[in-house]
């Protein structure tokens, strides 16, 4: 069998909370999640496959077109997220034109949320829900062995449609114990096809340690989700493995790696007693860390701890479940700069029932932590979060708007911020500017010139802050 795992050109995201400038300067990374299911299905059935990583190549969809129409495919698989299902759509119509016989396999979250809906789809002839590793390797050996319906149904998370039924899956795909699964297929691609503006190195190298999050944030898609991870040895036994490699610079793409704090903490001795000289960044709750991890953290190699702050408003951070106050963010990060660690926060205007100077607080409150950057996305409600959930109950979205675009997917949908007592104009112009309060200040422009590493470096930088301190009305107009 010919398998092809495909990543598409993003070039119709519909995700707009946060502006242009700041999505195109986050850089791009490894698509960790078809890495692992390539990895899975190699080591399962001997076999080789191919990957298409369009967005780290600088693809379109001319050259995208090209790759897919001189391989011999016959399983062409796609993780998908709900922002990216135009994009995805548009690259199995790709595959269907080339190979028509190819079945086009659609994974990941929106999978997940729409199973039925996205089986449905005309390009797509089965969907994977839950973690794909191990039922993919079983759907590409059943469609080897002519897609027989009772070997398909054992299959754990496959829907698809045939000609009699729909056949939507009542379970989800498991991959068990987390150390037995092959790191990601990283031969597949090239890391130095990735970029991170702000990283230690021109090459960082991602690494998932764990999966979930117990947490109850309502604006969040994994809320309350069973938290599963690795133990220490098998994931140093990872970052050893790209350090023989020469890679130096990592990223921790858990959403909250410390949720466990003694594994972290084994984690972190065990980078050191191997003498691996490594730089990491990671993400935490404030809730979830402390001193003493801080110091570990450091000495292992740490330099950065990305945290969800969201607003400098208690109300709001009640409204969000967010579970933590103002002063204990505070706090952790004094203790998190005096362990000599840089820091990320997230934040959040726009939450229902902020006003104007709810959110004049919170660029206050973001200047008086003084992260090494700062992100202000405008509240969203994403599908199936609680946040959207609730904002339908209280009348505040009128419709399922979201189960419309999942059933008829389309290139004009946009994403709406269903704020009840701001435009969406007036949002981005407050958003515009906080970024500007932020990124403007002298301590911040200043520290970051010490931070170039070279000349291209200075280029981009220097390119994403004229768009971020650009007014956004005259940003639109040059457009």
């Amino acid at each position: 069998m010919n398998v092809v795992f495909i990543s598409p050109p993003e070039t119709h995201s519909i995700e707009n909370s946060l502006p242009e400038q700041i999505q195109q300067g986050a850089g791009v990374y490894p698509k960790l999640g078809l890495l692992y299911v390539a990895a899975y299905y190699e080591h399962a059935t001997g076999l080789k496959s191919d990957f298409i990583d369009a967005p780290a190549l600088g693809m379109d969809y001319v050259r995208l077109e090209e790759e897919i129409r001189k391989r011999p495919i016959d399983v062409a698989a796609i993780s998908v997220l709900t922002f990216n299902l135009i994009d995805s759509c548009k690259a199995a119509d790709l595959v269907k034109k080339h190979h028509p016989k190819a079945k086009v396999v659609f994974g990941g979250h929106h999978a997940n949320y729409y199973p039925a809906e996205t089986s449905r789809l005309p390009q797509v002839d089965y969907v994977l829900t839950g973690d794909g590793e191990i039922s993919f390797a079983m759907l590409v050996e059943a469609i080897d062995g002519g897609e027989k319906r009772e070997e398909l149904s054992r299959i754990p998370g496959v829907s698809w449609v045939d000609p009699f039924q729909e056949n939507v899956s009542e379970t989800k795909g498991e991959a068990g114990e987390l150390d037995a699964l092959p790191f990601p297929a990283r031969h597949l691609i090239s890391l130095r096809n990735y970029n991170n503006l702000i990283g230690a190195s021109d090459v960082t190298a991602t690494i998932q340690s764990s999966r979930g999050c117990p947490f109850a944030c309502t604006f969040c898609d994994i809320r309350r989700t069973e938290f599963r991870y690795r133990s220490p040895d098998n994931v140093v036994d990872e970052v050893e493995a790209l350090a023989d490699q020469g890679i130096d610079d990592f990223f921790f793409v858990d959403d909250t790696i410390t949720i466990r704090k003694k594994r972290v903490h084994e984690i972190c001795r065990e980078i050191v007693r191997r003498g691996l000289k490594v730089n990491f960044k990671v993400s935490s709750r404030v809730d979830c860390i402390n001193e003493d991890l801080l110091r570990d953290l450091k000495k292992a190699g740490c330099y950065r701890i990305h945290y969800g702050v969201e607003s400098a408003s208690e109300k709001s951070l009640e409204y969000m479940e967010k579970g933590i106050t103002t002063d204990l963010v505070r706090k952790v990060f004094k203790q998190t700069h005096k362990a000599g660690i840089g820091t990320y926060a997230y934040m959040m205007i726009g939450i229902p029932g902020e006003t104007r100077e709810d959110m004049e607080k919170t660029f206050d409150f973001a200047a008086e932590l003084n992260p090494d950057y700062c992100q202000f996305s405008i509240c969203t409600p994403y599908p199936k979060t609680e946040l959207y959930n609730r904002m339908l109950r209280d009348g505040i979205i009128p419709f399922d708007y979201w189960q419309e675009f999942a059933e008829r997917p389309y290139e004009g949908f946009k994403v709406k911020f269903w704020n009840p007592d701001f435009e969406e104009e007036e949002l981005r112009e407050i958003q515009q500017h906080g970024l500007r309060r932020f990124y403007s200040r002298p301590r911040f422009i200043l520290r970051e010139l010490t931070r170039v590493r070279t000349l291209k470096d200075l280029r981009r930088k220097t390119a994403m802050g004229v768009n971020l301190l650009l007014p956004w009305k005259k940003r639109i107009a040059a457009a």
